[in-house]
């Protein structure tokens, strides 16, 4: 059975004692958390004295730190590396002081960020058209003031109208 979609995971995962378990990573296990090290936005980072910049989806690391992470020796983290190369999965640049790891399509992995704009733009749009109904409930009772019988509605008031759509 094929399944589409994704799921998230937020990086407090690493938090979870299933997580600190002391084991050895398996591939998979080495593959996400590399996607869970990766920087979601581009920053900048002081390394050495020298201030680093840091795209989304790069992390910098070294082998020797990977290998400890994991339970591997610096042999299977190398093997891991080149297997990621290959496989175009990322990109590994070591110097001697540091390995800097690309992710290739790290966006596939994340949340689509034209749909995150979408939604914060229909959020805007929702909070303002909720802000324009209640100002015109508000200028249809001030018109309405002078007549007797007219009851003001207050804030909390909400017409039937409005509950359609919410």
């Amino acid at each position: 059975m094929t399944q589409a979609g994704w799921i998230s995971i937020h990086r407090k995962i690493r938090e979870h004692s299933f997580f600190k378990q002391k084991r050895t990573f398996s591939y998979f296990e080495a593959w996400l958390d590399l996607l869970l090290l990766a920087s979601h936005k581009d920053s900048s980072l002081l390394l050495n004295a020298n201030i680093t910049r840091v795209k989304r989806g790069e992390l910098i690391t070294s082998k020797k730190k990977l290998g400890e992470r994991w339970s591997w020796s610096n042999n299977k983290v190398n093997k891991f590396m080149q297997i990621l190369e290959q496989d175009q999965m990322a990109s590994v640049n070591c110097t001697s002081k540091y390995t800097r790891i690309t992710l290739i399509n790290y966006d596939l992995y994340q949340f689509d960020t034209m749909k995150r704009a979408d939604q914060k733009q229909t959020k805007h749009t929702s909070e303002a058209n909720q802000m324009h109904t209640f100002n015109n409930d508000k200028n249809l009772n001030n018109v309405n003031k002078g007549e007797k019988n007219n009851e003001i509605k207050s804030d909390n008031d909400q017409s039937s109208d409005y509950r359609l759509y919410f």
